[in-house]
């Protein structure tokens, strides 16, 4: 029977998973202590974060969570980086191990399916979701902001053209 402790353990890991789109493994092996307050501070700066989990409550966690396979990535010491936005999570693994030369990406879960070191590093080269979004709004507000720009031009031609006549009108009466 497990201690209460792992069974704490199990169920904060599971809801974190659970709570997260996509989990990132980064190997943690060579961190010093400012490392790991460095690759937190990305994480949380990216609405996400980055936390030690043991890899056997991580590999049981995902199993029962229906993800296949996770636990080939879990080997060695590995840090999890969790979050909503799997292109987010995906660049503080990669912004931390391009700036400081360690944390090799191991791979990671996108929406319960494994992905691979080499697909997490291409999610990294993605633009942000915000971005995306951005993105995405000025293509379908570009025509808006023509047919905008169209209509104040008639609308401001036809009040200057209502202001010549008014200005004629007063000419001849007066």
């Amino acid at each position: 029977m497990p201690s209460l402790l792992n069974q704490l353990i199990y169920k904060e890991t599971r809801k974190s998973f659970e709570d997260n789109s996509a989990v990132v493994f980064v190997n943690y092996n060579t961190f010093t202590q400012e490392d790991s307050v460095a690759i937190r501070e990305l994480a949380k700066q990216s609405d996400a974060t980055a936390r030690v989990i043991k890899n056997a409550v991580s590999a049981i966690a995902l199993k029962d969570l229906g993800v296949e396979g996770a636990d080939a990535l879990l080997k060695g010491p590995a840090l999890a980086v969790l979050g909503n936005d799997p292109v987010a999570a995906s660049k503080v693994a990669a912004d931390f191990s391009k700036k400081f030369k360690k944390g090799e990406i191991l791979g990671g879960v996108v929406d319960g399916a494994v992905v691979s070191a080499d697909e997490v590093k291409a999610l990294s080269k993605l633009p942000s979701k915000d971005a995306l979004v951005g993105m995405f709004v000025n293509v379908v507000a570009a025509p808006l902001r023509g047919l905008v720009t169209v209509l104040n031009g008639n609308i401001r031609g036809l009040a200057l053209a209502l202001n010549a006549v008014k200005e004629k009108k007063e000419q001849e009466a007066a």
